[in-house]
């Protein structure tokens, strides 16, 4: 389909920044807009886009749950399959945990074919300086006529995959960045794509599964982390921990070893993956000591995805299996790209 011809689009909106109003008897932003009132802010007249309207939540995105993710991922399913033509679907939704739910998207429901896209705002659009008038439509041009088949982020002119991003900037309007390799395309005269993408592919059919398991806890390593941090974490009954090291992944070995509480983990049937808390780069547990130490307790490596992504694909992968082999296999395939070390298998599409 070519811009010069009506596409037919689905605007699901969650609430956010995006749809924020001051509220004077707080005294602060909360979602407030309803789906019209977005889509008043927008220039008048959408040509030859027309835009099916479901309002979901009115969420921050800080409350957000993995059971919202789950009921996101069954109004896109119906959607689907009620709208006959339909070239895409538009979320909107707040910038804080836009990369879990985008992510979480995209595993619970791959093989779509059409882009899904989500974008926010870091300004209300109520407010007349927002950047959010901008990104909805940027992202209901992307929806409508981008030569994509994957869940993305459209944020600022950029095209970003939803499993490799990160949200680095607070208030700056260029929220999020691409980490490893660039954005996957970005909105011009026209709509610029590049290789690497998933393209759009009508004879897909879409596979919906929404099972997660949401006992999967984030730990970040910091210098004097207690060695039964991890023991406590057990304790609360977590089946999975993505661990953030330092650099390539290293951890402590020595004064508050973390090895034991790892080795402990896993024997008691919990699954730990260490990931790195520099953005760009990847967990390579090989190289030095302290991270050999933390490979050789059992633990497995995030390679390069954002710690956002493990986390979801850990939820993910706990959600359909426990077993240790399997568990192995699935967090080394790359499913969705959201792992760009090529020494990963593909997905079958058997």
């Amino acid at each position: 389909m070519t811009s010069n011809e009506t596409a037919k689009i689905c605007l699901i909106t969650t609430g956010g920044t995006i749809s924020s109003i001051y509220d004077e008897r707080t005294q602060a932003l909360r979602p407030g807009l309803a789906v019209d009132e977005l889509l008043d802010r927008l220039p008048k007249g959408m040509g030859n886009i027309e835009v099916i309207k479901r309002e979901l939540y009115q969420l921050d995105s800080a409350n957000a749950q993995p059971h919202h993710w789950q009921t996101l991922a069954g109004a896109i399913k119906q959607v689907s399959e009620e709208i006959e033509d339909l070239q895409g679907i538009v979320i909107s939704h707040g910038t804080d945990t836009m990369t879990y739910a985008s992510a979480a998207i995209s595993f619970m429901i791959q093989d779509f074919g059409k882009p899904i896209v989500f974008t926010g705002a870091q300004i209300p659009a109520s407010i007349p300086w927002s950047d959010g008038p901008r990104n909805l439509l940027d992202a209901m041009r992307v929806a409508a006529f981008g030569d994509l088949g994957e869940t993305v982020i459209v944020f600022n002119g950029e095209i970003h995959r939803a499993t490799r991003t990160k949200k680095v900037r607070v208030n700056s309007y260029d929220a999020f960045d691409s980490v490893d390799p660039s954005p996957i395309g970005i909105l011009a005269r026209e709509i610029v794509l590049y290789e690497g993408r998933k393209k759009r592919d009508t004879a897909l059919i879409p596979r919906f599964d929404t099972r997660l398991d949401d006992r999967v806890f984030l730990l970040k390593v910091f210098p004097g982390i207690p060695s039964q941090t991890l023991t406590k974490i057990m304790e609360m009954g977590y089946h999975g921990i993505i661990i953030e090291g330092f650099g390539s992944g290293n951890i402590p070995t020595d004064e508050n070893a973390l090895t034991g509480g790892i080795l402990q983990a896993i024997d008691q049937g919990c699954f730990v993956v260490i990931s790195s808390q520099c953005a760009f780069g990847q967990a390579d547990l090989s190289i030095y000591e302290v991270g050999r130490a933390a490979m050789e307790v059992g633990a497995m490596s995030a390679f390069d995805m954002t710690s956002e992504a493990a986390l979801v694909k850990l939820a993910w992968v706990l959600g359909h299996t426990r077993d240790s082999d399997r568990v192995r296999e699935m967090m080394n395939i790359s499913y969705v790209g959201e792992v760009s070390y090529t020494g990963l298998p593909e997905k079958s599409n058997k």
